[in-house]
């Protein structure tokens, strides 16, 4: 066959059809058929033997008509391309420019690649070690401008905010339009809120306290237009920046919101809880999640922080959002905010001083709650009771070891089901527990929030547990099987716990509640069907950095509560919840006294219902000296009824070596003398050698010694919000060694407390700020810190507690202890031991009460003293005393240091006639068997 056969061919009627329609051979008038040329073999004519087969002129035409399409194409895809990446087109050449400390972190998923980065209009240098390899430079273009429909008032500004639409969205569905509210809500104190108007979405429900407007503020805001952000300084100082967010923009999408915080310095305190971090945090890249999960025992969430700035004031900042959230902590230095829902809700806390930015803090999340004052004796337990034999209850109360609370853990349950108590291993329980009470001590249980579907307290058509997506109950895995979880936000729910702790009371009639597991911890990821992955709070967009999934040994995040609240949002309050509903059935449940209630979970605002017990740090060095930096956080968030597990929870030290093992418990021991919460509660019962035993106790004695001094912090916490316990650095802002000292804190702004916190140790340095020292324990070491301040060594045998009073203070204790709080109040008179200031001056207080009744304050059931001293008299001037006062307690001693000489005449109360008990020998005064009733006014003179 030739090369010209023909084949009869049906297409679709197409546009080369149309070209050829006229050429011979070719019917006009069957559009569908087309007559082709086939090759000899058969085959059809590739384009190129087409194309040859083309006039000249028609092959020019094709090609230019092709290259005008292409053209036209890359036209439209390079415009289109550069309108997208023309904003960051300046910064992407200079992207290997950027200092390191100059990157904000853009990674958003730990798997971001390269290409994703660079998508993002983000740099990506995998050059420089430690630093993000995504990241922007500061001040870049993503983020809102104010439009002009903001407004001005006199207690703040609205201000409407448009996305910058030159770049594509970060996530889906960054919102297009805000509103930021921005209030002056006192002199000290501002708040910035910024939220979507036409959408509802989670924000915390606390009940704040009100907002009075300032009328001489301590700050000046500037806000910046083109894009959205806003900066705090000081008035007197206004060329100095506190808070600057103008340095990044807004991110506000439906699961990642982000604010970026440049600071006036890298003195960072706070975020933290009991997970093993800094005080002071390390500015280098470092991701805080916040998400309360028994993994790593990171209880709790805390999104304050404290600003020490570069000008030595202090500031804080707080941000009200319950979701899970990463803090980034930058070296700029700056603090990037990313949380997986809610809204952006913060304060700004001017301070200046450090005890003021918490005073601030208590006026808007609440003081914290005066507790009895048994709380602060000398707390016991186990976790491994067998019987009621093994409570030894006849030892305790006879044992020359002071002791206030007694602690049964879950070994006393019934199968693990809570509320409950093993008769057949606790049959006299009741009894046990009365003749504890009946000598003054108290008795605790712990408690977890599951409930086993096995149990009597288990409804199964109650409608106030957790539900899942399906609205049925969710049930998860905790020890002893399968169980469901209280809904705590459910209206429901206080009714169900006051029967339960009515019912649990008339068993064992229990004085105060450890609220454990109350995250809610569990041992099932989710639930015992676990989590759909199809849902966006079970598989969010953003995963945080430091937790493996937020379902990980807790509820799924798409539970339900009250209100179809879904988990995901509620899951950092819920402890604080279950703390709050708690201590309001308590207080049914015993109305005539004061309780004690203790949370593992807490939230900011905790502490108006709770403490907290830092329980399963175990028994190292390590942990012993982390203990403070816990403590000092809890002080930080208003929760200043705090303490470790004294000697650990679970030994740390080789099991052969008892001696090192003995001399940890002993040294700890003595740390937490000054614990503001002091209870030992270990795995096993282990005895020690008398030596030790016998340090131990003095350490615990020494404790209730300073029990006026302790009650009277709590007295000020719980009506001024300040802490309890608190940095050194606290009232040296400008000492710049004194913040960064963590093994050291203060006991109020007068006790220095320097532990020992490494084991054979002789030797001790000790960091002393610039002021006047005196060493408890030694009356000729004093140290002037005004003169030389810094590291000194120090002496230190194992019998000794190394604490130091700061000149001007005056600590009142007890002359003499009992083996419980309530004898050695009711008991124990006075001694006021005077530290004068290099000024020749000294301040102190005492707050009591009887120790238990509630709303002792505000029924001014009460004593308070003020003591003030010179270098001539001590005066002390009772300013509240409630009627009927009972209190017989005397001032039996005083002693008084810093003194520079002494003639030798000693008067009380304008008596005519001298003292004649007292010495005077190595500059003390000490002036005895006094018995000055501390409920009247007095004087003494001396010369």
């Amino acid at each position: 066959m030739g090369d010209n056969i023909h084949q009869l061919t049906s297409l679709p009627y197409s546009n080369f059809e149309d070209e050829h329609s006229d050429t011979e051979g070719h019917s006009d008038h069957i559009p569908h058929l087309h007559v082709e040329n086939v090759t000899s073999d058969g085959r059809k004519p590739g384009l190129t033997e087409k194309f040859s087969a083309l006039t000249k002129e028609k092959k020019i035409t094709i090609i230019l008509a092709t290259s005008l399409v292409v053209l036209s194409i890359f036209t439209i895809v390079y415009a289109s391309v550069e309108k997208h990446r023309k904003p960051f087109k300046d910064h992407l050449a200079t992207c290997k420019a950027v200092k390191t400390y100059k990157r904000i972190d853009a990674g958003f998923n730990i798997s971001t690649t390269r290409q994703k980065c660079l998508d993002s209009g983000a740099c990506w240098d995998q050059s420089a070690l430690g630093s993000p390899k995504c990241f922007y430079p500061f001040s870049n273009n993503r983020g809102y401008r104010v439009s002009e429909s903001s407004k001005v008032h006199v207690w703040g500004m609205e201000l409407d905010l448009e996305r910058i639409d030159t770049l594509e969205p970060m996530f889906s569905h960054e919102e297009q339009n805000l509103k930021c509210i921005i209030s002056y809500e006192t002199d000290s104190r501002l708040r910035v809120k910024i939220f979507n108007p036409k959408e509802q979405r989670y924000e915390v429900p606390m009940s704040m306290q009100n907002a009075t407007s300032g009328h001489r503020m301590q700050y000046i805001l500037s806000i910046t237009h083109d894009l959205f952000g806003f900066s705090v300084s000081r008035t007197h100082e206004a060329t100095s920046t506190i808070f600057n967010t103008s340095v990044d923009g807004l991110i506000f999408s439906d699961q990642l919101l982000q604010l970026n915080m440049a600071l006036s310095s890298s003195n960072v305190y706070g975020l933290s809880g009991d997970h093993k971090d800094t005080f002071l945090r390390k500015m280098e890249f470092n991701y805080q999640s916040l998400w309360s999960t028994s993994v790593e025992k990171r209880h709790g969430a805390h999104p304050f922080l404290l600003h020490v700035e570069k000008d030595g004031h202090a500031s804080g900042f707080f941000l009200q959002n319950s979701n899970a959230m990463d803090v980034i902590l930058n070296p700029y230095p700056a603090i990037t905010f990313r949380t997986t829902g809610g809204i952006l809700d913060f304060y700004i806390f001017l301070g200046p001083t450090a005890s003021e930015v918490l005073a601030q803090l208590s006026d808007k999340i609440g003081k914290p709650f005066l507790p009895p004052l048994w709380a602060l004796g000398y707390h016991y337990g186990r976790e491994d009771y067998q019987n009621s034999d093994d409570l030894d209850v006849a030892n305790l109360t006879n044992s020359s070891l002071p002791l206030d609370g007694l602690w049964m853990g879950s070994s006393t349950l019934d199968s693990y089901k809570e509320f409950t108590v093993d008769t057949a291993r606790f049959p006299d329980i009741g009894s046990l527990v009365t003749t504890l009470q009946d000598n003054h001590k108290h008795v605790l249980m712990e408690t977890r929030p599951a409930i086993l579907v096995n149990s009597t307290m288990y409804d199964e058509n109650a409608k106030s547990y957790i539900r899942d997506r399906d609205n049925k109950t969710l049930v998860v895995k905790v020890e002893g099987g399968k169980a469901v979880i209280p809904d705590y936000f459910h209206p429901h729910a206080l009714d169900w716990l006051k029967n339960a702790l009515q019912a649990y009371r008339g068993a064992v009639k229990f004085d105060g509640l450890f609220l454990d597991d109350n995250e809610p911890s569990t041992k099932s990821d989710g639930s015992t069907d676990g989590c759909s992955d199809s849902n966006k709070f079970d598989n969010p967009v953003y995963k945080l950095r430091n937790v493996p999934t937020l379902q990980k040994k807790t509820v799924c995040p798409s539970a339900l509560h009250y209100g179809d609240v879904p988990h995901y949002n509620v899951h950092n309050i819920w402890g604080w919840k279950s703390a709050s509903v708690t201590r309001t059935a308590i207080l049914s449940t015993i109305p005539e006294t004061r309780s004690l209630l203790l949370s593992r979970s807490t939230y900011l605002g905790s502490g108006v219902h709770t403490g907290h017990f830092i329980k399963e740090n175990a028994a190292t060095w390590e942990d012993m000296a982390h203990s403070i930096v816990g403590m000092l956080n809890y002080n930080l968030y208003g929760i200043p009824l705090v303490g470790a597990n004294i000697c650990g929870h679970k030994s740390g030290v080789d099991a052969d070596d008892q001696d090192t093992e003995e001399e940890l418990c002993v040294r700890w021991h003595q740390l937490a003398t000054f614990y503001p919460f002091a209870k030992r509660f270990p795995s096993t019962n282990k005895k020690f050698s008398e030596a030790s035993t016998a340090r131990i106790q003095e350490a615990v004695k020494m404790r209730y010694k300073m029990l006026p001094t302790l009650y009277t912090l709590f007295y000020c916490a719980h009506t001024r919000g300040v802490p309890v316990v608190s940095p050194i650095f606290f009232d040296y802002l400008e000492d710049e060694t004194a913040l960064s000292v963590q093994t050291q804190f203060m006991l109020g702004s007068g006790i220095m407390v320097a532990p020992v916190l490494k084991p054979g140790v002789s030797q001790h340095q000790v960091y002393f700020p610039k002021d006047l020292w005196y060493d408890y324990l030694s009356p000729n070491n004093i140290i002037d810190g005004n003169r030389e301040h810094g590291y000194a060594n120090q002496s230190v045998s194992i019998d000794q507690q190394t604490y130091y009073i700061r000149g001007g203070n005056i600590i009142v204790s007890h002359h003499t202890t009992y083996s419980n709080t309530r004898e050695t109040n009711e008991k124990g008179d006075y001694v006021l031991d005077v530290y004068l200031s290099n000024a020749g001056r000294a301040f102190g207080e005492l707050y009591t009460d009887n120790g238990e009744s509630l709303d002792t304050i505000s029924h001014d059931l009460f004593l308070y003293v003020k003591f003030n001293a010179s270098m001539e008299h001590l005066r002390s001037e009772v300013t509240l005393r409630f009627p009927g006062h009972d209190n017989t307690n005397r001032i039996q001693e005083i002693n008084i240091r810093g003194l520079t000489n002494h003639t030798g005449s000693v008067k009380v109360n304008n008596s005519p006639d001298n003292w004649t008990n007292f010495t005077f020998q190595d500059g003390v005064l000490c002036v005895k068997s006094l018995a000055l009733p501390i409920v009247e006014a007095f004087m003494i003179s001396f010369t």
